[in-house]
């Protein structure tokens, strides 16, 4: 038979497991570790495709997964891409309302989840009225359908039966026929496999690969399909990079980076991390992890790595093994930045990467030089490095509404704060079922399209990024709109200030600390007061609140959450509490 063409992921990852099928794939961490060579997770990915297939995954179907991070879920999308079958991936630490309207958006045909989240299902409708192949992964209760262990059995039992022409095994009495779905016949598992299904084409770089969802910081969540030539470009892009050697332990604390790793050759060490709840996790088991396996790239959002750099620095601890930490989810803070330097070695690179969801990544920088355009430009914002090749990035006027076409006269001069636009080979096709998001976010020129990042900032004069905040955030002063990170980067490091949130309380601009434990706030608001009154930007800021613990993003909880701390200050504010 012709090979057929699969995922360039599955590609990748299937060619390291034929060159190196010894070579560690996946690392487990935490209490009880484990790992998967590449030779076992290729035939693991073989067995579960075909155990899908045999459940009624097709290609092209819309499949939501909902499984704990580790070698299981690496294995099911691998498999899935496999089959040509379209994951939806959907962060389970959003508002339950919330996974709900994501689902209703993606309307996926199959549902693979955990027994919490088959429970779900049924009690809270997830996806209950469009999922018509239903496979648990655990011990399976009160709902309908097969476990996905007892549908490897059934591979495994098929594929051997076939071999030996031996009667079929009685099937279990409360799993349906495997043989023949409401999905149609089901194919040979060698067959599904290999990832085609007879009668059904093969995905080429053109089809849908899956449907992954914004955090929803700044609005709803939105629905991002992205095709099988936006996964290729994204690992050329992170390739790149130069994070990854094949061969060397990688941990990420973000599922999608990591099974990037496993394509590109790494090992990927997967930390006990809780996806609902990211930043309660151990940093002590989290740098054991690290020490323990010799992890030399660190992938991991500027909150988590913010925790575990505190618990190193305050016991001396070194992490040796490092060579790269790499920080995404939110812009780098400075006093993180430092934190981190002093529990890595001094040779070691941290790297903070620019991106979105719809298009990632976009742009770099490296934390020497991070620190140096800060001090060359204080209050300019977050200068994240120059677009990476292929990439490119363009400046246009502040608008709140959509842009019909593209037009050169969109740009803004040179220095001029506008919103980033954003071409690469990466940017996505247009959100799932969503016309009105689609338009604010896209740009039409020709047979390209222009993304807006829906982030302020500017281009410099060596055409370096600068971001001044999200456009939504931005604080309507009298005396002209004020920027969050021209503000915020400003008042970082001040004593007894975790971080500071600049936000509009009503018509008025806000300052919002989230302090240190063991600080008295009047001494902090003093301090944050007389660092605002030394420029000339921060000024005329005299208000200041205190909230315990910012609301941030479900999927990173680094990025804050300002709308929800802006409809608190206002409150605060009217109360007359400070």
């Amino acid at each position: 038979m012709t090979p057929v063409p699969v995922s360039e992921l599955v590609t990748r990852a299937e060619r390291w497991a034929a060159d190196r099928p010894d070579t560690l794939a996946c690392q487990i961490g935490g209490r009880a570790p484990r790992s998967a060579s590449y030779g076992e997770m290729a035939r693991s990915v073989e067995e579960t495709a075909a155990a899908l297939a045999l459940g009624g995954v097709r290609p092209g179907m819309r499949t939501v997964l909902l499984v704990r991070p580790g070698v299981e879920l690496g294995v099911l999308v691998l498999s899935l891409l496999r089959l040509g079958a379209v994951p939806v991936m959907v962060d389970p630490g959003l508002p339950y309302a919330a996974v709900r309207r994501c689902l209703e958006r993606a309307a996926p045909e199959a549902f693979i989840g955990v027994p919490l989240a088959q429970a779900a299902r049924l009690a809270l409708g997830w996806a209950r009225r469009t999922s018509r192949v239903v496979i648990t992964v655990g011990p399976r209760r009160f709902w309908p359908g097969p476990t996905l262990a007892t549908l490897r059995t059934a591979a495994r039992d098929l594929t051997r039966d076939s071999r030996a022409a031996a009667p079929a095994p009685t099937p279990d009495p409360h799993t349906p026929d495997l043989r023949v779905t409401d999905a149609g016949p089901t194919p040979d598992p060698r067959t599904a496999a290999r990832g085609a299904v007879p009668g059904l084409p093969a995905p080429g770089p053109g089809d849908l690969a899956l449907i992954a969802y914004t955090s929803g910081s700044t609005g709803p969540p939105k629905g991002v399909p992205l095709r099988h030539r936006h996964l290729t470009a994204q690992l050329d892009l992170l390739a790149g990079l130069e994070l990854i050697r094949a061969g060397a332990p990688v941990l990420s604390t973000f599922i999608p980076f990591a099974l990037g790793a496993a394509a590109l050759g790494a090992t990927a060490v997967l930390p006990d991390l809780d996806p609902r709840r990211p930043l309660r996790f151990d940093p002590a088991a989290l740098a054991a992890d690290i020490r323990r396996y010799r992890v030399s790239t660190l992938f991991a959002a500027p909150a988590l790595l913010d925790r575990l750099a505190r618990h190193c620095v305050a016991r001396d601890l070194v992490l040796d093994s490092l060579e790269t930490v790499a920080v995404a989810g939110a812009p780098l803070p400075l006093p993180t930045l430092d934190r981190v330097r002093a529990c890595v070695p001094g040779a070691a690179r941290v790297l903070s990467v620019y991106g979105a969801t719809e298009c990632l990544p976009v742009a770099a920088i490296e934390g020497a030089e991070l620190v140096a355009a800060h001090a060359a430009h204080r209050g300019a914002g977050t200068c994240l490095g120059p677009p990476l090749p292929g990439v490119e990035v363009r400046v246009v006027g502040v608008t709140d509404g959509p842009i019909a076409r593209w037009d050169e006269n969109l740009t803004v001069p040179p220095g001029t704060v506008g919103e980033f636009v954003v071409s690469s080979p990466a940017v996505s096709d247009p959100y799932l079922d969503d016309p009105r998001a689609t338009a604010l976010a896209r740009i039409p020129d020709g047979d390209r399209v222009w993304h807006r990042m829906g982030d302020l900032g500017r281009l410099d004069e060596h055409g370096r990024l600068w971001f001044a905040g999200r456009k939504s955030e931005r604080v309507r002063a009298p005396d002209g709109d004020l920027y969050t990170d021209h503000v915020e980067t400003l008042l970082a490091g001040v004593p007894g200030a975790r971080r500071v949130a600049l936000v509009g309380a009503g018509p008025r601009p806000v300052l919002v600390v989230e302090p240190e434990p063991g600080f008295r706030r009047d001494l902090v608001r003093a301090g944050i007061l007389a660092e605002a009154a030394r420029h000339p930007r921060t000024a005329g800021l005299r208000e200041v609140l205190f909230h315990r613990r910012f609301p941030v993003d479900a999927r990173h909880n680094s990025k804050i959450r300002r709308d929800v701390l802006a409809a608190w200050a206002a409150r605060r504010s009217r109360g007359g509490r400070r």
